[in-house]
């Protein structure tokens, strides 16, 4: 509850078996909110358009966190179809319709849409230069999030949690097997 009322706004995170999607919808939970659905790709397949449209007649969304992403930097310069296929296609059907139905839309991009070159922190307004196939997609991603005028684009750094890999989890089972 905040200030005396329950949060009735339907709110879709997509990638909710991934660390961020995981946690925000956690976090939502913990502030109140009630009607959250939390999805991944084996309720959704974002690269699909019909299906994208059929998810949101059947649901009509106040608000979507896109959390969902293909995230394997290192990887995704062997498989740059399927990165761009989900971090640019994915989050512009996803856009078309938050468009469509009147929804807020909150894109979680990173700072490899920058090249790293400045010795000073990033502004929101500096210039992209990705560097990478993984940068390059994230960067059309947001792209396609400007497009609509509800928007919020939230750029991050380092993710960690509960599921998956993470530099945090990599380092502590390093260390159990004394390998530093």
């Amino acid at each position: 509850k905040r200030f005396g009322c329950e949060f009735f706004m339907k709110i879709i995170v997509t990638g909710v078996k991934g660390q961020l999607g995981y946690d925000v919808v956690r976090e939502l939970k913990s502030r109140g909110y009630q009607d959250i659905l939390g999805i991944d790709i084996d309720d959704l397949d974002i690269t699909n358009e019909k299906h994208v449209v059929q998810f949101f007649k059947d649901n009509n969304p106040h608000a979507i966190i896109h959390c969902a992403a293909y995230t394997a930097v290192d990887k995704a310069e062997d498989n740059k179809d399927t990165c761009m296929n989900v971090n640019v296609i994915g989050t512009k059907n996803l856009v078309m319709q938050a468009m469509e139905y009147d929804s807020k839309f909150i894109y979680i991009s990173t700072d490899y849409v920058f090249d790293g070159k400045k010795e000073s922190p990033y502004k929101v307004n500096d210039s992209q230069n990705p560097q990478s196939v993984y940068g390059e997609s994230k960067y059309l991603g947001e792209l396609e999030t400007l497009k609509h005028y509800k928007h919020f684009v939230v750029r991050i750094s380092w993710v960690f949690g509960k599921n998956g890999f993470n530099f945090v989890k990599t380092m502590l089972q390093l260390s159990k097997e004394k390998k530093f």
